[in-house]
């Protein structure tokens, strides 16, 4: 009896042992499915997404342009995840949190194509870009109070001399269209603008949800200068196209400049030529205005300042340019019987000088020429006279004006100081508006939506495995 019994247990565990690897293995059976499909789901990524822009994502609306969770759910049944209830517990599109998955493929994408020794010879550099910027910032909030006061002070004469006059010359330069100063000779303006509204950083987007914190990364200062040569690798620039004339886009220089030992390639931007429903992309990316004019115009404008400030200070250390303006600032005076004007005079004149030179240095830079971040006699381009013809219709700026320098900073160079200045969300944005109108544009996804783009997501799936046994277990995919 009693080995009966023990006959009779041992039966009965060893038939749950079976019933136990049996149900395993069926759930096993069941995740290796659903594993499978999912995977098959995410091989079908968006390919021109890929081969231009080097990112990963599902086309969530499968080119009809009508994004929809439900035909990634017949996918799944597609591909073998039949028999499951299925359920999107999270998900993540592209444009979502600011485009931070884009963000964050864009960087490791970077990172893998170059590493991070090259980038690295920029972070030491960024200190002063942020220096700099509050530089700028106080200069703003101080010099105009000092060039308003002066103003004021010299216009208390009617009968102030208006030729002859660096002040009142540069007064009307300054009522005048930046971009009409800065345009090289011979190269005319692109007309190009776009609908804002219809831009997936303006429009009403598709919305993904829950939390991938777990699995998402952090913004860093590397990130930040990873995403920026993306962008200039990317991306074509008003220099690319004024320089020539013709829209031939050059390769231009790489991260670090003429200091780095290696250069960053200019990927996809040689065949750009006439393409896209704006010329200046990049100068989009940071100003986000309309039209190609409005961003030149605006980014000109900054970096107007960027050089004024640096000129300013050097033009107060040369004892030739001091002594020029201060005769000039006394012959005014005297013109309208108050000498004792001509210091404050002489201190206008050179602001006046210097803003002038800012406009020659944006001049180079746009043509694709070098201007040093701090300069000294010899690449001091503008003399007092040729400040007097800047800007008129016979305007014949003496000849070193036009001079290039062989070392200094390039157009791009500038541009990504002030990628970096700017907050992740616009620039990422930004890139988004210009990824999704060039695959309409140049490579005729019409269907094409950043918003309808999955770059994650977890199902939680449910299946009957017998007899009434449920089982349920999560999935994920990421292509970060």
């Amino acid at each position: 009896m009693y080995l009966s019994l023990v006959f009779i247990l041992l039966i009965s565990f060893a038939g749950a042992m079976l019933e136990s690897a049996s149900l395993q293995n069926v759930k096993n059976y069941r995740r290796a499915d659903m594993t499978r499909a999912v995977e098959s789901i995410f091989a079908e990524y968006q390919k021109e997404l890929w081969e231009v822009y080097g990112i990963f994502a599902l086309e969530g609306s499968y080119e009809t342009g009508s994004y929809s969770e439900e035909l990634l759910k017949e996918r799944l049944a597609y591909y073998g995840a039949s028999g499951m209830d299925q359920e999107i517990t999270r998900i993540q599109l592209l444009t979502d949190q600011g485009a931070s998955a884009f963000y964050e493929q864009v960087t490791a994408y970077m990172e893998n194509k170059y590493g991070l020794d090259k980038v690295k010879k920029l972070v030491g550099q960024t200190d002063t870009w942020k220096a700099g910027e509050e530089a700028l910032q106080n200069y703003e909030r101080d010099g105009a109070k000092t060039e308003q006061e002066l103003q004021e002070l010299l216009s208390q004469k009617e009968e102030f001399p208006e030729e002859e006059n660096p002040l009142s010359h540069v007064a009307k330069l300054k009522s005048m269209p930046l971009v009409d100063l800065i345009m090289p000779k011979g190269r005319v303006m692109s007309k190009k603008s776009i609908t804002l509204s219809e831009m997936v950083s303006h429009r009403k987007r598709n919305q993904g949800y829950g939390d991938f914190s777990d699995v998402a990364g952090s913004g860093s200062t590397i990130s930040k200068l990873l995403f920026g040569e993306y962008v200039l690798e990317h991306f074509k620039m008003a220099s690319d196209s004024l320089q020539s004339g013709n829209g031939n886009y050059n390769s231009g220089d790489s991260v670090g400049g003429d200091s780095a030992n290696e250069d960053f390639s200019n990927g996809n931007r040689g065949d750009m030529a006439g393409a896209g429903s704006l010329d200046y992309e990049l100068e989009y990316i940071l100003e986000g205005h309309a039209s190609d004019r409005e961003n030149l115009e605006t980014v000109a404008s900054k970096l107007l300042m960027v050089r004024f400030v640096p000129d300013y200070a050097y033009i107060q250390t040369d004892p030739e340019k001091k002594a020029e303006a201060e005769a000039a600032a006394l012959t005014l005076c005297t013109v309208i019987g108050l000498p004792e004007l001509a210091e404050g005079a002489a201190q206008g004149i050179l602001l006046a000088w210097a803003y002038g030179e800012a406009i020659m240095d944006i001049r180079t830079l746009i043509s694709g020429g070098k201007v040093p971040l701090v300069k000294n006699a010899e690449d001091w381009k503008l003399s007092l006279s040729g400040l007097m013809q800047l800007g008129s219709a016979g305007e014949n700026v003496a000849a070193d004006s036009d001079k290039d320098m062989e070392s200094g900073l390039a157009y791009r160079e500038y541009l990504r100081m002030l990628l970096f200045l700017k907050s992740q969300d616009e620039v990422g944005m930004r890139t988004l508006d210009m990824v999704e109108q060039n695959l309409k544009i140049r490579y005729g996804q019409t269907f094409f939506r950043a918003d309808a783009c999955i770059s994650r997501v977890e199902f939680h799936s449910t299946c009957n495995l017998r007899r009434g046994i449920m089982y349920d277990f999560p999935t994920y995919f990421g292509y970060n």
